[in-house]
């Protein structure tokens, strides 16, 4: 009998997890609004709409627009496909952690040794 519930223990264990990536990925599908930049770099003050990106997840691509084209910015205006991979994106030959937290999206290159931490809102 324990060997039973073992079993079914540890079924519903490797199912939620699966879950929990496929939720996570399917709530990285749409467009999110860049709002904060950590990094060592010259402080912005974004603007919902200024910097805006596109996620289509069944094609692997993103769309990004920057508007105004400033100075501060991780990827110029255009389309560009992404890999995912268990809570990392690959854009270009960067990859990034996703991670959500309080709804909102974000994405860090290493923070720890100042590369950007980037968090963005759904709007």
């Amino acid at each position: 009998m324990k060997k039973i519930i073992l079993l079914f223990s540890l079924i519903g264990f490797i199912s939620s997890c699966s879950n929990d990536d496929n939720t996570n990925q399917n709530t990285l599908n749409g467009t999110w609004h860049l709002i904060d930049v950590t990094c060592e770099c010259m402080p912005v003050d974004f603007q919902i709409g200024e910097h805006v990106w596109n996620f289509d997840l069944s094609n692997k691509k993103i769309s990004v627009l920057n508007n105004p084209d400033e100075n501060l910015q991780i990827l110029d205006t255009g389309d560009y496909t992404f890999t995912l991979k268990a809570k990392k994106i690959k854009i270009l030959s960067v990859e990034y952690d996703y991670y959500f937290k309080n709804g909102n999206l974000f994405l860090s290159d290493h923070p720890e040794i100042d590369g950007p931490l980037m968090e963005f809102t759904r709007n």
